[in-house]
C-alpha cells in the first residue's frame, strides 16, 4: 500500500508525486530520484539525492505545511532537513524544515538546481565521468557543461 499524506486537500502518494514532477516539465530521472531514490539513477546520488518521505513528520511536508506553500513540489533531499523543491513560479528553491520562514536557496531554473547537486557531488570527490553522466540523466545536451563547472561557494 502507498503511503498517503493529505496536505492542503491534496494527497501526496508516490504516485502522485511522479506526476506532479513530470507535469513541471522535469525529467523522469527527477521523478525517480524524488520516490525511489538518487541511487535508483545512479550510484553517485546515493547519499547526495536521497527519496521523499512523504509523511507528516517528514522535513518536506513539514516545509510545506508551514510555508503554506502548497505550490511546491518536493524533488530530493540532501541531509535529514534540506529538500529541494520546484514552485509553480518555475523556479527551484532549497530550504530547511529546521528554517522553514523562508528558502536557504533559489535558483532560476532546474538547470540551476542540478549544478548545485552536481557541485555537491564535486565537494564529495566524486569523479567527473560520474558527475558528467548525472547531468546527462538529469538535463538536455545542451546545458551539461555549464552545469559541470562548480558553484563558488
Amino acid at each position: 500500500m502507498a503511503t498517503a499524506n493529505r496536505l492542503g486537500g491534496m494527497e501526496l502518494t508516490p504516485e502522485s508525486l511522479r506526476r506532479r514532477i513530470l507535469e513541471r516539465g522535469l525529467p523522469e530521472a527527477a521523478a525517480t530520484i524524488a520516490t525511489q531514490g538518487g541511487s535508483a539513477v545512479h550510484p553517485a546520488l546515493e547519499f547526495t539525492a536521497e527519496s521523499i518521505s512523504l509523511t507528516s513528520d517528514g522535513p518536506s511536508i513539514s516545509v510545506i505545511r508551514h510555508s503554506g506553500r502548497t505550490d511546491l513540489v518536493p524533488l530530493w533531499t540532501s541531509s535529514a532537513t534540506v529538500t529541494v523543491f520546484s514552485a509553480a513560479d518555475g523556479s527551484f528553491l532549497e530550504w530547511s524544515a529546521e528554517d522553514d520562514e523562508q528558502p536557504w536557496q533559489s535558483w532560476p531554473d532546474f538547470a540551476s538546481a542540478v549544478r548545485h547537486l552536481l557541485t555537491d557531488l564535486y565537494e564529495n570527490m566524486v569523479s567527473d565521468e560520474h558527475r558528467h553522466e548525472v547531468a546527462a540523466l538529469l538535463l538536455p545536451e545542451d546545458q551539461i557543461a555549464a552545469a559541470m563547472v562548480p558553484e563558488e561557494r
